[in-house]
């Protein structure tokens, strides 16, 4: 009977820590969290959607200059360099950790247990499937809409540059301080 008593009470007195240190753990829990929404996933493709952007983007502006070879060449060179610095920037191995943090700030344990619960019910798959899906017709339909008011954004730039230059007044023209030659002609 002491024998039992002694594993009772020294299971009592491990069992915590190690339950502590088991994979229910807020970092574990948010590790499935981020694993389970596909979250690595998801910043790639919205990375790989901003790069589309800005090379669309570039292309129009492109398009609407004569460039030479070695300007258009340039322009391409600077969207490279532009696309590596911004996909350096937002790589997983760089976001992660703040993401976990940010996470761990903003979560607590009950309320991650109750998260991932969600995520592993089948609406939360259903959610965590088709969200790839619903944010690239999302931004299809916000990118379809700002094309339809982009006469209104560019008249309102015309409009604007045109009140500056007004404001600013006629071109000034600063008093030389070279002397200039007299056109009269000396004695």
């Amino acid at each position: 009977m002491k024998r039992i008593a002694l594993a009772l009470l020294f299971s009592l007195a491990v069992l915590p820590a190690a339950y502590a240190q088991a994979p229910t753990s807020k970092q574990a829990k948010i590790e499935e969290l981020i694993r389970i929404t596909k979250l690595d996933q998801l910043m790639g493709q919205m990375s790989q959607q901003m790069t589309a952007r800005m090379k669309q983007t570039a292309a129009q502006q492109s398009a609407r200059h004569a460039f030479t070879p070695e300007q258009q060449k340039a322009v391409d060179d600077y969207i490279a360099q532009i696309e590596k610095i911004t996909q350096s920037a937002v790589s997983w191995d760089k976001v992660k950790p703040t993401i976990v943090q940010v996470y761990s700030e903003t979560y607590t344990d009950q309320e991650l247990d109750g998260i991932l619960a969600f995520y592993h019910s089948p609406s939360g798959q259903a959610l965590v499937a088709k969200s790839p899906q619903l944010m690239t017709r999302t931004m299809q339909l916000v990118q379809s809409q700002m094309g339809e008011v982009q006469p209104q954004i560019q008249a309102a730039n015309d409009e604007f540059s045109r009140k500056m230059k007004e404001l600013s007044g006629p071109p000034s023209s600063s008093p030389s301080t070279t002397p200039q030659p007299s056109a009269q002609p000396k004695p």
